[in-house]
């Protein structure tokens, strides 16, 4: 951990930072997401000298750089200036107060999930940073669910960067979306969140490095790998966690002693722990590693949403609803021959909406064209591999289509 320089005037009471406060000495002052409630705490803290981890802080202070130079550009007062945030949209400078866009914002977060996962330590801390990350990708990812998919799924298809981060927030955005489809409580579906992003926080390190690795695991990897689910849950608990079913679903995430019985009989963590588990498995398929092309969507449903029947199971159909068959972010080859890339899910799994970037001829298209996959000509033909779409997408131009 790096410790840098914190300025005692961008605290506010009753307004949390997304990093901590250390001394010179890197002990805690104020965790990640916790407020300052009363001025005489407000007054101990700017006595003193203030740091902060340079990673965590990282991504706050590029923005408040952001926020600074528009302000500048708007001549606001000196005064308004000094007291900046990067949330903040001060009236001299409402005309620039622009909203990061929806992949900024998860990459944001990416950002600030792998500092939390790669320095998870049995403190207080730690669980106040899952739940800081947990509350704002969930927000973002009720307001924005298509985009966040596309941005999302597209790079779990591309990169091994961060891995462990990205899986973890995709993972926890598709159980969101079919949390949602099972018509699950505000309550549960934040313990089930936050679950999903700290289920492999025993093995956050070792997960990147088997994305990025072309050797097998070793035997005391393996091991680690197999334990990592009740290792996880003691860590959470030494943290002092007091939420009993987040705790119990990071342990039961790969435990699949609940066997065929119904999702309504289920005991609660065992419910939430399914889910978890087929979007862990489904999410899984579709990535990219080292030694590994993503596998196709429709192939990753077929395995982690139908039963032996052939038929998606309760939880199999709420994780198709929750991303399509073809989900938003991966390719697809329509009727008429034309390839593109999912932009938003349709009114049936089968059905999605489509950015055409390449003519049947395969030269590429101008301007992405928006498809509706329900017209005949432009069904769905099946998925594709993103090396087979010679066109590198326009995310910004893309998005902007629906």
């Amino acid at each position: 951990m790096k410790l840098i320089p914190f300025s005692a005037e961008h605290l506010r009471l009753g307004k949390p930072l997304p990093f901590g406060v250390r001394d010179a000495g890197g002990r805690l002052l104020l965790a990640a997401g916790a407020s300052i409630v009363q001025q005489d705490q407000l007054q101990h803290l700017c006595m003193q000298p203030l740091y902060a981890d340079e990673d965590e802080s990282n991504e706050w202070r590029r923005k408040l750089g952001a926020t600074v130079g528009a302000m500048l550009r708007q001549n606001a007062s000196l005064r308004s200036i000094a007291e900046a945030r990067p949330q903040d949209t001060p009236r001299e400078a409402t005309t620039v107060g622009v909203e990061a866009s929806v992949p900024d914002q998860w990459e944001a977060l990416a950002g600030m999930l792998h500092v939390a996962l790669r320095d998870a330590r049995p403190q207080a801390e730690f669980v106040a940073r899952i739940r800081l990350v947990c509350e704002r990708a969930q927000k973002l990812g009720q307001r924005h669910a298509d985009a966040s998919l596309y941005h999302l799924v597209h790079v779990a298809g591309e990169s091994i960067e961060q891995y462990s981060s990205h899986h973890a927030l995709l993972v926890m955005l598709v159980c969101d979306q079919a949390a949602g489809v099972l018509d699950w409580p505000e309550d549960t579906r934040r313990s089930l969140g936050c679950a999903a992003l700290s289920m492999n926080v025993a093995m956050a390190a070792l997960q990147d490095q088997l994305a990025a690795s072309d050797t097998p695991p070793t035997a005391a990897m393996r091991e680690q790998i197999r334990l990592h689910g009740a290792q996880g849950a003691q860590l959470l608990r030494e943290a002092g966690l007091d939420d009993a079913l987040w705790c119990e679903v990071v342990r039961l995430h790969h435990d699949r002693g609940d066997g065929q019985l119904p999702l309504g009989e289920l005991s609660p963590e065992r419910r939430l722990a399914r889910l978890l588990r087929r979007a862990d498995i489904f999410i899984a398929k579709i990535s990219r590693r080292r030694t590994r092309a993503p596998m196709s969507p429709v192939q990753a449903a077929r395995e982690a949403c139908l039963g032996q029947d052939g038929v998606p199971d309760e939880v199999g159909a709420a994780l198709l609803r929750a991303t399509g068959l073809y989900p938003p972010g991966s390719f697809v080859e329509l009727a008429n021959g034309e390839r593109g890339i999912v932009v938003a899910r349709g009114r049936r799994a089968n059905l999605p909406w489509v950015a055409s970037l390449v003519a049947p001829s395969g030269m590429a298209l101008g301007e992405p064209a928006l498809r509706d996959t329900v017209e005949t000509r432009f069904a769905v033909r099946g998925a594709l591999a993103g090396a087979q779409v010679k066109v590198r997408p326009d995310h910004e131009r893309i998005l902007a289509l629906r």
